[in-house]
């Protein structure tokens, strides 16, 4: 049950995350549309390879609200679309004409010309109802079954749509929520392969249990370079943590990780703290670190622009989020929480 609420309370960036990188042969696409009272004339949108800091094109925003998008993509691409800074919605790019539309009302995003984007929007029509009964849930036992029912149709989603590119998203939300990692693993090894030019696929991969390290080098609050992989050389056992201080859950969980520092330092245990904090709260940042006693390594994630540039080889889409590396530098153990952590901590560290 604890484990259910503490999924509940991450800071979840839920929607945008896949990436595509290897090159096939482009092809131009026609993207329109409006966001009825969203934008006005004059306002400028953007189009990014998902999980991207640069726009691949701009459109201006027409005197009746429109907007027209002439782009060469590579085909079964995922396109972000921005207004200013702010991402709105994801797009597959499947199609050669896609419209966009939203519902003045409810806000509904829709996106027509596209099958990906289609059976993105059925998924979610499953999935969304049984995260809202998650958080309104009255009993322990209403819980644990609608979290059971959750996993299971996210699950079921992924083998029914091995053969597109929306399982590796779909797989992304799985892993979110807390999936069985064997499962996970399961489930990716069903994935068609052709699909591994997707970044996505490969940085969950890349935090599967038994992967290698995932090497960081980032500074601490005196603007020293700390190696991550130099760390674990050193044969030390490093639990690699992204959190931020205006994260609620993360903050609920620093308690357990100075109890659990405290016990397992000398055994040989580091922690390697990323704080996703944004852009020019670095001094609030060290101050936090010092009145909550958080005396393990302490490094700046979060890049000029205030994307989470350090979390995308691991896949992270939430925060809190933790991994344990072993000496060898191995992945052992991922999202450690709460009571759990020293739990998890003892089984593998001795």
């Amino acid at each position: 049950m604890k484990k259910i609420f503490m999924l509940l309370a991450c800071c979840l960036l839920f929607g945008v995350a896949c990436n595509c990188g290897e090159n096939t042969e482009k092809r131009s696409i026609t993207i329109s549309g409006s966001l009825a009272n969203k934008i006005s004339a004059g306002d400028t949108l953007s189009l990014r390879i998902s999980d991207e800091a640069e726009n691949i094109a701009t459109a201006t925003v027409a005197e009746d609200g429109t907007f027209t998008f002439n782009v060469n993509v590579e085909k079964e691409q995922f396109l972000t679309l921005y207004i200013e800074d702010r991402a709105v919605t994801e797009i597959i790019t499947d199609g050669n004409n896609i419209t966009i539309s939203m519902d003045e009302e409810t806000n509904h995003i829709n996106i027509e010309g596209t099958r990906y984007n289609e059976i993105m929007r059925s998924f979610y029509d499953k999935v969304e109802p049984l995260v809202n009964t998650l958080y309104s849930a009255t009993s322990e036992a209403e819980a644990e079954q609608t979290y059971e029912q959750l996993l299971e149709t996210i699950d079921a989603s992924v083998v029914e749509n091995r053969d597109n590119p929306t399982a590796v998203k779909i797989l992304g939300i799985f892993m979110q929520f807390g999936g069985d990692d064997k499962r996970a693993e399961e489930l990716f090894n069903l994935i068609n392969k052709r699909y591994s030019y997707l970044k996505e696929y490969s940085r969950m991969k890349n935090t599967l249990i038994g992967s290698d390290l995932i090497d960081l080098k980032l500074k601490d609050g005196n603007g020293t370079e700390v190696v991550l992989s130099e760390i674990v050389k050193s044969g030390k056992w490093v639990l690699v943590d992204f959190w931020a201080t205006w994260c609620g859950p993360c903050r609920g969980e620093i308690p357990h990780l100075v109890e659990a520092y405290a016990e397992f330092a000398p055994k040989g245990l580091e922690i390697y703290g990323v704080s996703f904090d944004r852009p020019g709260s670095e001094a609030k940042w060290q101050e936090f670190i010092k009145e909550n006693s958080m005396t393990w390594i302490n490094v700046w994630g979060t890049a000029s622009n205030g994307s989470w540039e350090a979390g995308k080889e691991y896949n992270v889409n939430s925060i809190p989020a933790n991994f344990l590396y072993s000496p060898e530098g191995k992945l052992v153990a991922k999202n450690l929480r709460g009571e759990d952590i020293k739990k998890i901590l003892a089984e593998h560290i001795k």
